[in-house]
């Protein structure tokens, strides 16, 4: 644990032991059951000690895509991703990944042309949105 302004918890040096949370000044560590952490197909993180999303839903043409599940589970964050309005970036989230790489981390998956066709305009993605309390807003639609 690295003492700051606040408490951080480096990822890197965790072993996952537990003594943060007696040791923290700040009374705002809590550690609960979370998953395991995957070590690779990461394909967004916010930042340090943060969500990340591993894997991506693949849509199939002419068929409806729908995510279930739990809040908090990065079924937003997979649409915005798979509509292009966020860009993964698969992990590195101190690092700027350009649709290059992104493009050459899909390789060889349905992933890789679904992303390029979208960056193309060949492909649209429509998302019913979620929050409807935000619906009475216009917002025209602009241009990447």
């Amino acid at each position: 644990m690295c003492i700051r302004d606040s408490a951080y918890i480096s990822e890197s040096l965790c072993v996952g032991c537990g003594i943060c949370v007696k040791k923290c000044p700040f009374d705002a560590i809590k550690i609960i059951n979370l998953p395991k952490s995957l070590n690779s197909q990461t394909t967004h993180r916010y930042g340090p000690n943060s969500f990340k999303l591993h894997r991506l839903p693949m849509p199939r043409p002419g068929q409806v895509l729908g995510l279930v599940g739990i809040n908090g589970i990065g079924k937003s964050t997979a649409l915005k991703i798979m509509s292009a309005r966020l860009k993964p970036n698969l992990g590195r989230f101190d690092d700027h990944v350009g649709w290059d790489e992104i493009l050459a981390y899909f390789r060889g998956s349905e992933l890789q042309n679904y992303f390029t066709r979208i960056l193309e305009e060949d492909l649209r993605a429509v998302m019913k949105p979620q929050c409807v309390h935000g619906l009475c807003v216009y917002k025209p639609e602009t241009k990447r």
